[in-house]
């Protein structure tokens, strides 16, 4: 059960770290769109991308892309070493789960985005439990309190 939750941890921390680099680097609208197109191509889905975002929009996430990135990091550390920090799952996949929460909010208030982003919320939804379920397991095969 470690092993499997080191891999998750260090999965969504890789992908955190590239989502980051993408956006400020190429931007937020490129980094969506190329999402968007690999998941049009992966489930044939006929539908057009999202439409283009404003600047303020690509501002805003550029911003925040990189506390996304330092969340993969601090992630990729826990998987490489989880002993030191095991206690740390359960604050990440509450702080990943959040992230969840926030755009179901987005989705009720404002309308349903591209299934891509329904599919990251509902991995953003489904993923937590899974590694705090992992976590309590391994706690509790290594004696933890």
């Amino acid at each position: 059960m470690l092993a499997t939750l080191r891999i998750l941890l260090g999965a969504l921390g890789v992908a955190a770290i590239l989502i980051c680099l993408s956006i400020v680097i190429l931007g937020a609208q490129s980094t969506a769109w190329s999402a968007e197109r690999a998941y049009s191509a992966l489930t044939h889905w006929p539908g057009p991308l999202s439409e283009p975002w404003p600047a303020t929009m690509d501002s805003e996430l550029r911003f925040y892309a990189p506390f996304w990135g330092a969340y993969g990091f601090v992630l990729l550390r826990l998987a490489y070493e989880p002993s030191e920090r095991i206690g740390w799952v359960p604050w990440l996949a509450a702080l990943f789960f959040a992230g969840g929460l926030g755009r179901a909010i987005s989705y009720l208030s404002v309308g349903p985005p591209h299934p891509f982003f329904v599919l990251l919320m509902a991995i953003e939804l489904a993923l937590p439990p899974v590694l705090v379920l992992l976590w309590l397991w391994v706690r509790r095969l290594s004696g933890g309190t």
